[in-house]
């Protein structure tokens, strides 16, 4: 399948819609750039980020009334979309009516194949000496770039390690895309910055509630409901693709 690597700026983070989309197809040195006028107000922290501000977009088209809008559909159902966070680029598309069909998120992937002290776009282009002159941080465009550039580490990186095709790989970061991610470590409360495994040890009872707190993610529950299945019992929990360590 063809692969397009994707980025949106919005006008938050939450019930974010669409300001701004950009996309280009693996290879191609073209990228397809657009702005939108949202239907309701840009956030200032949102503005804060990616310094696009109402002014700049009150006279664009609403991203429904584009041609983008019919066209873009077409292009994701024959495609494996590629972006970082991906969950929260497809969610934008969701608003404006487009459906995601196959998706690799690069977050997912930079953190189950290294341990590193953060999985920010930006931080992986500068570890790996990656040096775009065009791109431009948290700008639709300037992400892409950067997208495509750290997707093609990964994908070699994998496939030397493991002696497979890029085929095979491509196919590997889908599955972990697509499924949870078992973590590492705990980023909040009274254990912050202990390991799971740590937690799971020390104080299952802890480990208990954390499994009561019911507005975290899918990555979130899935580890607490690991470690909870295991101390029940279970040393050997099978785990996806997405948890495979390198």
């Amino acid at each position: 399948m063809n692969i397009i690597f994707l980025d949106t700026e919005a006008t938050g983070l939450d019930d974010a819609r669409m300001i701004q989309l950009a996309y280009k197809n693996r290879g191609d040195t073209g990228i397809f750039v657009e702005y939108y006028k949202p239907p309701v107000p840009i956030e200032f922290e949102a503005m804060g980020v990616h310094h696009i501000t109402q002014k700049m977009v009150d006279d664009k088209l609403p991203f429904s009334e584009t041609q983008t809008s019919k066209d873009l559909p077409l292009l994701l159902e024959e495609s494996i979309l590629v972006a970082h966070n991906a969950p929260f680029d497809i969610g934008v598309l969701k608003s404006e009516g487009v459906k995601t069909q196959k998706y690799i998120c690069t977050y997912k992937v930079a953190y189950s194949m290294y341990e590193l002290p953060n999985y920010k776009m930006q931080s992986l282009r500068y570890r790996w000496g990656i040096e775009i002159a065009d791109a431009v941080a948290h700008d639709a465009k300037g992400d892409v770039l950067v997208l495509e550039e750290v997707f093609d580490y990964m994908i070699k990186d994998y496939c030397k390690i493991h002696s497979i095709s890029e085929d095979e790989a491509v196919q590997k970061f889908i599955d972990i895309s697509m499924n949870p991610l078992l973590l590492r470590t705990l980023t909040f409360g009274k254990a912050q910055g202990k390991t799971f495994e740590e937690i799971w040890r020390t104080d299952f009872s802890y480990l208990q509630w954390l499994g009561t707190l019911g507005d975290k993610d899918e990555d979130f529950k899935f580890t607490v409901n690991y470690y909870l299945n295991k101390k029940q019992g279970s040393e050997e929990v099978k785990q996806p693709d997405s948890s495979l360590p390198f």
